[in-house]
């Protein structure tokens, strides 16, 4: 016969480092989540345990709206694990900051057109599903990670090789020295 004896647990409880009047202004935003945006999830993913995390973590980084807006798409993540896409972010509630000349967009592209492909997105093997994210402006493309405009973007030779705007413009310096 196999017998445990367990030590009592003596630590204290987790609470919140939150003052009253803090954690109630805290526990209204967390509840987002209980919100008619978020309810096409409730059956298949319970925001109970999310809020309870968000309070947390609010509380700890003082009111920090990113902890909101973390948990927030951590509860988003899970629901579309499970087959469930939800809209969440406007301009006033948790914006996804996107570089000059993009703008967000809840479903773009896993393979965004490119200066040296710039039908990538349309010709993409979709491995999965769109994401949110930023999105060049039209007439834009991704070089180097910023949104240029299609018009500064090189070529591509017999070969395949892509050659910049800069690039073309000194070989072609070059080949009228020589």
């Amino acid at each position: 016969v196999l017998s445990c004896s367990c030590l009592p647990d003596l630590r204290e409880d987790d609470e919140p480092p939150c003052t009253a009047e803090n954690k109630q202004v805290i526990e209204r935003q967390c509840n987002v989540l209980k919100s008619d945006k978020f309810k096409v999830c409730h059956s298949l993913v319970n925001p109970d345990d999310f809020i309870e995390i968000c309070i947390y973590d609010m509380c700890q980084y003082d009111g920090m709206k990113s902890a909101l807006c973390d948990i927030v798409q951590v509860y988003v993540d899970t629901c579309k694990n499970h087959g469930i896409t939800i809209k969440w972010r406007n301009s006033t509630f948790c914006p996804l900051p996107c570089p000059s000349r993009s703008h967000y967009k809840d479903c773009v592209s896993p393979c965004p057109s490119t200066c040296s492909d710039i039908f990538a997105s349309s010709l993409c093997e979709k491995t999965e599903e769109c994401t949110e994210g930023c999105e060049c402006d039209d007439n834009y493309v991704l070089s180097n990670g910023n949104c240029v405009p299609l018009s500064s973007c090189g070529c591509k030779d017999d070969d395949n090789n892509y050659y910049s705007v800069s690039s073309l413009r000194s070989k072609s310096l070059t080949s009228e020295l020589v």
